[in-house]
């Protein structure tokens, strides 16, 4: 570090003063990515509704998406990563490692995104480039200690303030107020976007209709009567936001496929104990938006017959139900350390 008899020189104190600046906004840029990976609400939670769409049928996003919602482990540790990372940015000892390992845990989110079609490629590039220039005044550093070379002390950044006696009540209470920050985002996160819950509603379920008194259509093509319904079991948990399309409080997935190939999805709300409000999209066709407003909403009654089937009436529909093992494979299936086909398999 050069300096003259009056300390630092003028631009090498505003570099740090920059690399402060650089290393708050960083933290207040990944609080949504940290928050709502820790509670699962980034990508979701992998649901029955998702049995219904084939693999072609998802966009590379999607497919994405459905990867990391199936594991909640991943999910979850996704999150705790990029927590250190940022709790690692508050202090000033600490900054260069947070942004050493933020550099490759964004990289690898850019890397994603681009992979992915992800449309935030621009953004996770911009992070990426943000982690690391705050790990840029070590790397010099760390480049010595990975080749074996001798690495001498270092004082480190200047002071950022003239004042000494100011300086040791900055020096505690500006990481204080940091980590109050970050817990302050972390509660209100919490409030405004809680974890999905679990609903007891035993209407959950993947189904094909076993029963339809409806005469089939002259043409397959015409075919709109349902073959297969998937009932989600994950519910919103969080405010209904006043954004079309947006999940009603205590709403869950719903798809339906027809017999003609179309896939139908939406929510599902129950209303009472034997009757549900479905909210229905158009049925799925080429690019749209995430939040898609219903084009229909409908009652359906259901109840459990004694063999276990279900019977499902409304909106023209008189259908029975039978729970199919084969779409539900992919949910019911349990981790195993065995081989061969009663443990991990490969389908």
């Amino acid at each position: 570090m050069v300096e003259t008899t009056a300390g630092p020189r003028w631009w090498i104190r505003t570099g740090w003063v920059l690399h402060a600046l650089l290393r708050f906004v960083l933290i207040m840029a990944m609080q949504g990515y940290v928050w709502s990976k820790l509670n699962l609400t980034q990508m979701g939670r992998m649901d029955y509704s998702e049995a219904l769409v084939a693999t072609g049928e998802k966009s590379p996003m999607g497919l994405l998406w459905t990867f990391m919602a199936y594991s909640p482990v991943v999910q979850f540790l996704a999150g705790a990563a990029e927590l250190v990372v940022v709790l690692l940015l508050v202090f000033r000892r600490t900054a260069w490692l947070g942004g050493l390992l933020g550099t490759v845990a964004l990289g690898t989110v850019f890397l994603l995104n681009m992979t992915y079609d992800v449309p935030v490629k621009q953004f996770a590039l911009a992070l990426t480039a943000g982690f690391a220039l705050v790990a840029a005044p070590e790397l010099p550093r760390v480049a010595r200690f990975l080749a074996g070379r001798p690495t001498a002390g270092t004082r480190g950044a200047p002071p950022l303030l003239p004042w000494p006696r100011l300086r040791r009540v900055t020096r505690w209470l500006v990481p204080v107020l940091g980590l109050a920050l970050i817990a302050a985002q972390g509660v209100l996160f919490q409030q405004l976007q809680p974890a999905y819950q679990r609903t007891d509603v035993a209407l959950a379920g993947v189904y094909r209709v076993v029963e339809d008194p409806s005469p089939p259509a002259a043409r397959l093509a015409d075919d709109r009567r349902w073959q297969q319904v998937a009932v989600g079991r994950w519910t919103w948990a969080g405010p209904t936001l006043p954004v079309p399309g947006a999940p009603p409080t205590g709403s869950a997935p719903l798809a339906i496929r027809t017999a003609d190939g179309e896939l139908v999805t939406g929510t599902w709300s129950p209303v009472r104990d034997g009757l549900v409000r479905a909210e229905l999209r158009a049925p799925r066709s080429g690019p749209e938006p995430l939040l898609t407003p219903p084009a229909r909403t409908v009652e359906l009654a259901w109840s459990v017959r004694p063999d276990g089937r279900v019977t499902l009436s409304g909106d023209g529909q008189r259908l029975v139900l039978e729970s199919d093992p084969e779409l539900r494979f992919l949910y019911d299936r349990g981790f195993s350390w065995s081989y061969g086909n009663g443990a991990a398999v490969n389908r």
